[in-house]
């Protein structure tokens, strides 16, 4: 810390202690300077506390009255977060947690006290309390982040479904106004007069602490600035540009856009239509100028593309409404047909779909939904490179109106037709990542590049939304049947697997086997090299069963280091024979984990339906006696349960 910032607030009604105290400080930060103030009693510090600002105190805990203790408490009371070190001739253990627990950063004997000991102390309380104070801002920072986000979101979803144009954009102006904590939200759109003389006219304004219908006011009759002489950060607006402006910078003509006497400052975030600026939203702040991060700017360039998506969807309104009707109470599957049926109706264009990107930087895509010439299509799998959706994917939106030559390789979409025109748009979740598209495509020339874009940005908000609770969904039905470290199916999902495999058995009168493996020594392992290693030699082993086994078997864990393999329609007990045979010696191969080479092997228990059991549970039980069969009778083998005909197999 730099010298001419350290500032100490010592509170002692000895004047020796103050003094060797003081002392202690100095011998402990001997390149510095420390500013030290003294305060006799805990009034007195208070009153320091009132008028300066410090970076730590040191409090006497029998101080007087009150006492160091109460001192401290009374401080914390005050909201005041900076470190105190609570020092007393005679402590004990008691009285330091309770020190700790009353906020103390540090407690101190004065009998062990000496420079070194003190300013150790003084230091970490520092550093810690900067640490705290950091993770803290951080928090806040996070926690303004989500307050703004989830507005977004209820702004953008009072946006996207309320009928009403009007009041879903007041409504998304008070949302907003209110996450931020700003004083006005207003709307002002950019009219050019005859003469191209730049005209404003306000279309909507939200104020804190008034009625809604005060804040209500129609376009034609709004207070409006002509012949206004737009300065540079005006300009900036009309490049997409955030800007930030104190009402002291605005000469007269543009004050009058801004009329409420109580602004000192403005955030103004353009409204961008079709790369044309169309007005900007401008919020009022009585605080001085805030900060905004590149999160919130981009989130606030978001929610206004929504408004002026709004405003420009309420000229289409008839042409959406069957859009609309057709998807707002569709989830899932039901939802994309549902979309892309109703988009290619109300565009109208002969293809429309919805692609979900597979894996996070992957080039591959798959159709959820598609509309084909009256037809629904799905799953199908395309790689986007060298065709328009490869620019889709990196965040672009992508429009051709008409085309002479062939766009798309291959059949995925043509069809053997040929596409003339088509228009895409990417597909957002929560976080603002890509994980999927929008896109139509026609045999004659689309040319309302304004309008089709404008329909696919709006469903592509409500797509994406869509497409992220169908991933989640997805992950959580996945974490709930199959295994965290391994990913193979758990004992939820193997019970339901085995009892259909029973059951196909059972109609079919066909075989099935039950492999119940377990490692050999697995314990050496987590014991010598520790659980890391551990957990890789499982993800290892999980890895080389899953390339032993048929489509229709399901090798599980059931957790430690059990795994059962379900081997479903085989031709006689022969078959097991050759894949525990196969199992033990691909499993035998020397595995690498860390810097090891590492000797696995595994024991087997066989049991078969229906000559071990007809049953899930006994033939889960006969191959786990099997198993003990296999350990006891000199591991790294299998065993059959209770089988005469075939002995034990050595490997």
């Amino acid at each position: 810390m730099p010298n001419h910032d350290l500032r100490i607030l010592i509170a002692d009604d000895d004047e020796d202690d103050f003094i060797l105290i003081q002392e202690f400080i100095r011998d402990g930060f001997p390149s510095a300077r420390p500013h030290i103030d003294w305060a006799r009693s805990g009034q007195e510090a208070l009153s320091c506390l009132d008028s300066n600002q410090y970076s730590i105190c040191l409090f006497d805990f029998r101080l007087g009255e009150p006492d160091g203790m109460e001192l401290l408490r009374n401080v914390r009371q005050m909201g005041i977060t900076l470190p105190i070190i609570l020092l007393t001739g005679q402590g004990d253990e008691e009285t330091a947690v309770e020190a700790m627990k009353s906020g103390a950063s540090d407690y101190l004997g004065k009998a062990s006290l000496s420079g070194k000991t003190l300013s150790h102390t003084i230091a970490q309380s520092l550093k810690l309390h900067k640490e705290e104070d950091q993770r803290r801002k951080a928090e806040n920072t996070l926690d303004a982040q989500d307050i703004l986000l989830q507005a977004v979101s209820d702004a953008s979803n009072i946006l996207l479904t309320a009928k009403n144009h009007k009041d879903s954009i007041l409504e998304a102006l008070k949302i907003l106004g209110k996450a931020l904590q700003v004083d006005s939200a207003e709307i002002y759109q950019n009219l050019a007069s005859a003469n191209g003389t730049p005209k404003f006219f306000q279309c909507f304004a939200w104020t804190k602490n008034l009625p809604q219908e005060e804040n209500s006011r129609d376009i034609f009759s709004s207070p409006s600035c002509e012949n206004l002489e737009l300065e540079k950060k005006f300009l900036s607006l009309k490049e997409g540009g955030f800007t930030q402006i104190s009402i002291n910078e605005l000469r007269s003509p543009a004050r009058k856009l801004f009329p409420n006497g109580n602004i000192s400052s403005f955030t103004l975030v353009p409204i961008i239509m079709e790369e044309v600026f169309w007005g900007f939203i401008v919020f009022g702040d009585s605080q001085s100028e805030r900060q905004w991060s590149r999160n919130e700017e981009s989130l606030l360039k978001t929610v206004a593309a929504s408004i002026g998506s709004k405003i420009r969807r309420h000229n289409d309104e008839t042409a959406f409404r069957s859009i609309v009707e057709g998807t707002s109470s569709q989830l899932g599957d039901d939802f994309f047909r549902s979309l892309v049926s109703n988009l290619a109706s109300a565009l109208p264009v002969c293809k429309a779909y919805v692609s979900e990107m597979i894996g996070g930087n992957s080039l591959e895509c798959s159709i959820l939904a598609g509309w084909d010439n009256g037809e629904f299509v799905r799953n199908k799998m395309f790689n986007v490179k060298k065709t328009p959706f490869e620019d889709v994917i990196a965040g672009m939106v992508t429009f051709c109106s008409d085309s002479d030559h062939e766009i798309f390789n291959g059949q995925t979409f043509s069809n053997g037709q040929k596409i003339r025109s088509y228009a895409a748009v990417p597909c957002f979740d929560s976080h603002l990542r890509i994980n999927g598209h929008l896109s139509v495509m026609d045999e004659k020339p689309m040319l309302d590049k304004h309008r089709t874009l404008s329909v696919l940005k709006i469903f592509a908000a409500r797509a994406g939304a869509e497409l992220e609770r169908k991933k989640n969904e997805s992950l959580i039905r996945n974490m709930a049947y199959h295994d965290a470290l391994t990913g193979l199916p758990n004992r939820i999902l193997l019970n339901d697997r085995l009892e259909m495999a029973l059951a196909q058995a059972q109609r079919s009168q066909s075989l099935l086997a039950i492999l119940f493996m377990d490692f050999d020594h697995f314990k050496t392992i987590n014991d010598n090299l520790g659980h890391d290693a551990g957990d890789q030699v499982l993800k290892g082993v999980a890895a080389r069963l899953k390339k032993c086994l048929r489509n229709q078997d399901t090798v599980a864990r059931l957790g430690g280091d059990e795994f059962i393999l379900l081997l479903s329609e085989i031709n006689s007990s022969k078959d097991a024979e050759n894949l525990a045979n196969k199992i033990l010696q691909v499993i035998r191969k020397p595995l690498q984990v860390q810097e090891h080479e590492l000797d696995i092997s595994l024991s087997i228990g066989v049991a078969l339906y229906p000559r071990d059991g007809e049953t899930s549970t006994v033939l889960m039980k006969h191959a786990d006696e099997a198993l003990y069969l296999a350990k006891k009778q000199g591991k790294n083998c299998f065993k059959f349960y209770n089988s005469k005909e075939i002995s034990l197999k050595e490997v």
